[in-house]
C-alpha cells in the first residue's frame, strides 16, 4: 500500500512536482482557472476534521490538490507532511486503517519526523462504513496533530458518517464544506473580470435590511445591465460546471461528450443508490414538464403509472442526496417550519444539469443547439430566472448547513415564490421575468401583513416604501 501512496504523492519526490499532478496540469491548461473562495475557509493550524461534498464533475479533486499545492508553498511544512488519496479502491474502513498506518510509519522512519500532518481522503464515501476507521484513529488519538479533509459525492452518505464522530472533530464554526456549481455572480467574475470589477468589492445587500439609500447604489448599476444579460444568456447554456464553462468560453461550442460525461455521473450515482434506471428515466420526464410549478408524490406516481408515492419519494431522495435538484417546501407562516407533507417544488441545482437531462429524456444528438432553441422560449427562460435565482439562495442561505431549510415559499390563494427565513423572520421575495411590473402583483405579499418585499423582474427598477423592483441580472450581482 506504500506504493500506491508514493504514486498519488508525486510531491514527496519533491514539492515542486506538484505542478505535474494531472489535476493541476488540466487546471494550468484551462482558460479560464477558478479558485473557489473555499479554499480558504479550511483552519490548518489545529486539529479538524473537514467534509467536502458537492455533485461529481463539479471540482472537488481539482480544490484538494490546489490546496495541497499551496500548502506545499509553505516554507514550514514538509512536503511529506502532506498526503492525498482517492479511496475509490479501498474495500473497507480497515482499509483506511492500513492506510492511515502505514502513513504513519513512513513519516516515523524519516530523519526527524515530522508531527503535524494534512491528509486528504478523496470521494472517501466509495468505502463502506468509513467513519468506523476514522473513529477508531481518533480515538487512539493518532489524528490529535493532524487536520482530515474528507470528500464525497453523496450528501448523505457523508452526512450520516459524520454523525457518527460527536465530539471528535475540532473545534471550529461550520466544519462541513459543499462545493456547487458557480452562480451567476461568480461566472461573471471568472470569464469577465472587468466587467465584474465594480461588483467584486462590494458587499452583498441584505434584503432584509434594504433602504432607499441602497436601492439607489444598486440602481447606479442600471447601465451594466445589457452587458450582464449578454453573459446570463451564456450562463444558461454553460451553466456554472467549470469544464462547460470553458469549452463554450474557448470554442462556443460544448461537445457532446461532455454532456456525456455529465450524464454518466447521474446516472451511476442512481443506480448505486440501487434505483432503477427506466423509473428515474419517467420520473425525470415528469419533473421536467412540471419545472418550478408545485407537485405531489402521488401525482408523479399516477402520472408515470408507479405503485407508491414512496417510490418517488425514495427517488428524488437520492437525487438531492446527489446534489442534481433540492427540494423546496411550504413554509407554515406561525411556526416558521416547513410543510413537508404539503405540495412541494424542486430546482436543478444547474442549468447543464437541466440541459443534460433533458437531452437524456428526448435522445438529442445535438445538445447546444437544442438548448439554444429552447431558450429562445420565454416560458423556458423565465422558468431558468427562477432556477438561477434559488440557486443563489441555497449558496447564500443554505450551504453552511445543507440540511437545514432557510429557503420555502407559500401557497395558499395564491403563491409566493420564495420566502428566506433569517432569525425567525421571513423575507417574501418573488421573480416575474417579464416586461410589465405593477404595484398589483406585491398584493398577496401586503395581504400577508409583509410590511416589504422584493420582485426580480426583466427590466423594471422601482423602490416604493420598503416594496422594491430590481431585474434579475442586478439582483443576482448584488444580493
Amino acid at each position: 500500500m506504500l506504493n500506491h501512496l508514493i504514486n498519488q504523492n508525486i510531491w514527496w519526490q519533491d514539492a515542486t512536482m506538484i505542478e505535474k499532478d494531472p489535476k493541476i496540469r488540466e487546471w494550468q491548461k484551462q482558460p479560464l482557472k477558478w479558485q473557489p473562495a473555499l479554499m480558504d475557509e479550511f483552519d490548518f493550524s489545529s486539529f479538524h476534521i473537514y467534509t467536502l461534498r458537492g455533485p461529481r464533475q463539479v471540482g472537488k479533486t481539482t480544490l484538494l490538490k490546489l490546496i495541497i499545492r499551496k500548502l506545499l508553498k509553505n516554507p514550514g511544512i514538509r512536503k511529506e507532511q502532506i498526503v492525498y488519496y482517492s479511496a475509490d479502491n479501498l474495500d473497507s474502513y480497515k482499509d483506511i486503517i492500513e492506510l492511515i498506518e502505514i502513513y504513519f510509519d513512513f513519516l516515523n522512519r524519516l530523519p526527524n519526523p515530522p508531527e503535524k500532518t494534512f491528509l486528504f481522503l478523496d470521494e472517501i464515501t466509495a468505502v463502506s462504513n468509513w467513519q468506523r476507521g476514522i473513529k477508531y484513529l481518533v480515538d487512539l488519538g493518532k489524528l490529535s496533530n493532524s487536520v482530515l479533509i474528507l470528500s464525497g459525492s453523496n450528501a448523505s452518505d457523508l452526512r450520516l458518517g459524520i454523525e457518527r464522530l460527536p465530539g471528535r472533530r475540532g473545534r471550529g464554526a461550520h466544519p462541513d464544506k459543499i462545493l456547487l456549481p458557480l452562480t451567476f455572480r461568480e461566472y461573471v467574475l471568472l470569464v469577465s473580470p472587468d466587467m465584474a470589477a465594480p461588483f467584486k468589492e462590494m458587499i452583498f445587500f441584505d434584503p432584509f435590511n434594504l433602504t432607499e439609500d441602497n436601492f439607489r447604489e444598486i440602481f447606479a448599476f442600471n447601465p451594466y445591465k445589457h452587458s450582464l444579460s449578454r453573459l446570463f444568456n451564456h450562463y444558461l447554456i454553460s451553466g456554472g460546471f467549470i469544464k462547460s464553462i470553458n469549452e463554450l468560453f474557448a470554442s462556443g461550442f460544448i461537445a457532446f461528450d461532455i454532456y456525456e460525461t455529465y450524464l454518466q455521473w447521474i446516472r451511476g450515482d442512481m443506480a448505486k443508490a440501487g434505483k432503477n434506471e427506466r423509473t428515474t428515466r419517467q420520473i425525470i420526464s415528469r419533473l421536467l414538464k412540471i419545472t418550478v410549478s408545485t407537485f405531489g408524490w402521488e401525482t408523479i406516481a399516477k402520472k408515470i403509472d408507479i405503485a407508491t408515492h414512496k417510490t418517488v419519494s425514495e427517488y428524488m431522495q437520492s437525487m438531492e442526496d446527489s446534489f442534481i435538484l433540492r427540494l423546496l417546501y411550504q413554509v407554515d407562516l406561525n411556526t416558521r417550519l416547513p410543510r413537508v407533507k404539503k405540495m412541494k417544488k424542486f430546482y436543478f441545482l444547474d442549468p447543464f444539469i437541466l440541459w443534460s437531462l433533458w437531452g437524456w429524456i428526448e435522445n438529442w444528438l445535438f445538445f447546444q443547439e437544442k438548448s439554444e432553441e429552447k431558450l429562445r422560449d420565454i416560458r423556458v427562460k423565465s422558468c431558468l430566472a427562477e432556477m438561477a435565482v434559488a440557486n443563489l439562495f441555497f449558496h447564500r442561505y443554505e450551504i453552511k448547513d445543507w440540511t437545514s431549510s432557510c429557503v420555502f415559499f407559500f401557497r395558499n390563494s395564491g403563491e409566493i415564490d420564495f420566502l428566506i427565513k433569517q432569525d425567525n423572520a421571513l423575507m417574501p421575495i418573488e421573480v416575474k421575468y417579464q416586461n410589465k411590473i405593477e404595484k398589483s402583483d406585491f398584493r398577496l405579499i401586503s395581504k400577508l401583513g409583509f410590511k416589504k418585499g422584493i420582485i426580480i423582474s426583466r427590466d423594471t427598477f422601482r423602490y416604493d416604501n420598503g416594496y422594491v423592483i430590481i431585474p434579475l441580472e442586478i439582483f443576482l450581482m448584488t444580493f
